[in-house]
């Protein structure tokens, strides 16, 4: 018996097809991609609302403009001034309900901190901080304190309210009493506080809930000892805080003799910042030598270190490197490594970590620059100068060979250099023979390179309203190369000029160097000792080659 014709086949899927169809397009759906969410979540409102006095309920509701992030609530809300007991949070989507402790004190000011870790489902953080103040009794105090940090890193401000004489040096071994991140701009404002004496330090945010470390937390101390809040000074501003540019902390990763004479340690982080700092000794059975030190040519975490006179083969020696401390932190940590000296031979040909053929020699008008020559090997011959020709063309010229490093040497003729003109280093492998391993490969090594036009520079001109009388000091800093700053000193007639000063865009910093050290003094902990005034201005100054650029009348802010 035959069931299906042809025909009932072909209408049989007929349907499916069109009821696939339909049940596809009832299926309403999303496009998929769009604009990322960016909004930050925002508080429309609390109950009770901030400011509420005599408060008995032992909870607060906060309302918001969209659904959080549940795992970011937890850390991010707090209470100060800070409670033995801490507060619980429950969450309910765009609604939190904050319980507070049992142990709050009577007629007390405190604020519900809401920190910058809160997100919304999207990851999109609160724009700043928020701080809701309540009172269990029937004033609300309302003193303010702000400022703004000068920092790379985010940034987080501590206050601690002073309690006795011990604490005025000892505070920052206790917790703070109210902590508030600073906004993207680095500004920062405390809000409902009471009268009384306090201290201020600005931290790494990622600190800002620990217990400070002297040597090795990254922070900030402000100009003012001591800040005093009371009915005639409860308004306080331009508390600014400037971070030290202070590297991270570099640990001995490794250390190891490359022959009887020469060693190296590698660090975890770069450290050419500390290279002068640096001190490194060697100890062997009744010897504790100390050794000659510098940054490999090629990779900053690397120290070699070099003796005057040979350990031995196969000597069990403790290389030993003492801490060094950059503005009260400690930068490098104190480390001892157990290393044997080496017996075998190095058998490759010594190079040149730098050259490279064609390469440009920016010059100058009146100063001469050197042409740096960076070795793969240490030199230990003093008086190689025979080794090494200069010329231009197939003249000879006259030069002077300094070394910075047994690895580093630099070439400054006796004239300075012309300019847009090719030049050759020759050096003579009979001429430059190594105590330990090979020298270079062929007879003859040929280094050319060719001179810039000279480099051109402004000037900077300016005077200040009513100095501050003793020692300002006029910073210009480069915003394009980190490293690039120019100090002058303002005279007594108000007025200040720096210089050759290469062309670009530049901050411009005062500060007052009273302890005449001509650098800028950021304060430290333990002992305790303040910070040099300061004042950066906002607006930028553009620099352009021969032309004197003039900034007159700078009013200088109240110290």
């Amino acid at each position: 018996m035959k069931l299906f014709n042809s025909k009932t086949i072909i209408l049989f899927f007929f349907v499916a097809y069109c009821t696939c169809n339909i049940y596809s397009c009832a299926a309403i759906q999303a496009p998929p991609g769009g604009p990322k969410d960016n909004t930050p979540p925002t508080l429309l409102f609390s109950i009770p609302s901030s400011g509420a006095t005599n408060l008995s309920l032992k909870k607060v509701e906060l309302v918001f403009s969209e659904h959080l992030l549940e795992k970011s609530v937890a850390s991010s809300i707090s209470i100060l001034p800070k409670t033995l007991s801490p507060i619980s949070v429950q969450y309910k989507g765009k609604k939190l309900i904050i319980s507070l402790p049992d142990d709050l004190l009577d007629n007390q000011t405190y604020i519900l901190l809401i920190n910058r870790d809160l997100k919304d489902e999207n990851g999109v953080s609160i724009d700043e901080g928020i701080q809701l103040a309540f009172s269990t009794g029937d004033i609300i105090d309302t003193s303010e304190l702000s400022g703004r940090i000068f920092s790379d890193v985010e940034a987080s401000c501590l206050l601690w309210k002073i309690k006795d004489s011990t604490d005025q040096s000892d505070f920052f071994k206790r917790l703070p009493d109210y902590s508030i991140d600073a906004n993207d701009k680095g500004v920062y404002k405390f809000n409902y506080l009471s009268n009384g004496s306090y201290k201020v330090l600005g931290v790494e945010r990622s600190e800002s809930g620990s217990l400070i470390d002297p040597n090795s937390s990254i922070y900030g101390v402000p100009f003012f000892k001591r800040i005093h809040i009371d009915s005639s000074n409860s308004t306080i501003n331009n508390i600014n805080i400037f971070f030290p540019e202070v590297s991270r902390s570099a640990s001995v990763v490794n250390g190891k003799w490359v022959n009887d004479k020469t060693g190296m340690i590698t660090f975890d982080n770069p450290i050419d910042d500390f290279e002068k700092s640096i001190l490194v000794s060697v100890k062997y059975g009744d010897n504790d030598i100390q050794a000659k030190t510098f940054i490999d040519n090629k990779d900053s975490k690397i120290v070699h270190f070099l003796l005057e006179d040979s350990v031995g083969v196969d000597i069990k020696t403790l290389i030993n490197v003492e801490s060094v401390f950059e503005n009260g932190i400690m930068v490098i940590d104190s480390a001892v490594v157990s290393a044997r000296t080496k017996s075998s031979q190095d058998t490759t040909y010594l190079k040149i970590n730098n050259y490279s053929t064609g390469s440009t020699l920016k010059i100058e008008e009146e100063i001469i620059n050197p042409f740096d020559i960076y070795f793969s090997k240490i030199i230990y011959e003093e008086n190689i100068d025979n080794a090494f020709s200069l010329l231009k063309d197939s003249s000879i010229i006259d030069f002077n060979l300094v070394q910075i490093s047994p690895m580093h040497y630099q070439i400054n003729p006796v004239k300075n250099w012309l300019p847009e003109t090719e030049y050759s280093i020759n050096i003579m492998r009979e001429n430059f023979k190594l105590n330990k391993g090979r020298s270079i490969k062929d007879s003859t090594m040929v280094i050319k390179f060719k001179t810039s036009k000279p480099e051109q520079f402004g000037n900077l001109i300016g005077d200040v309203v009513s100095p501050h009388p003793n020692s300002i000091v006029v910073r210009l800093k480069s915003l394009e190369k980190a490293s690039y700053f120019y100090d002058a000193y303002v005279n007594s007639n108000s007025s200040f000029k720096i210089n050759k000063i290469p062309e670009g865009v530049y901050s411009l910093m005062f500060y007052q160097d009273l302890d005449k050290n001509n650098k800028y003094s950021f304060g430290h902990l333990s002992p305790y000792q303040s910070s040099e005034w300061f004042e950066i201005r906002s607006d930028t100054i553009s620099i352009r080659s021969n032309w004197d650029m003039e900034v007159a009348k700078i009013n200088l802010s109240e110290k």
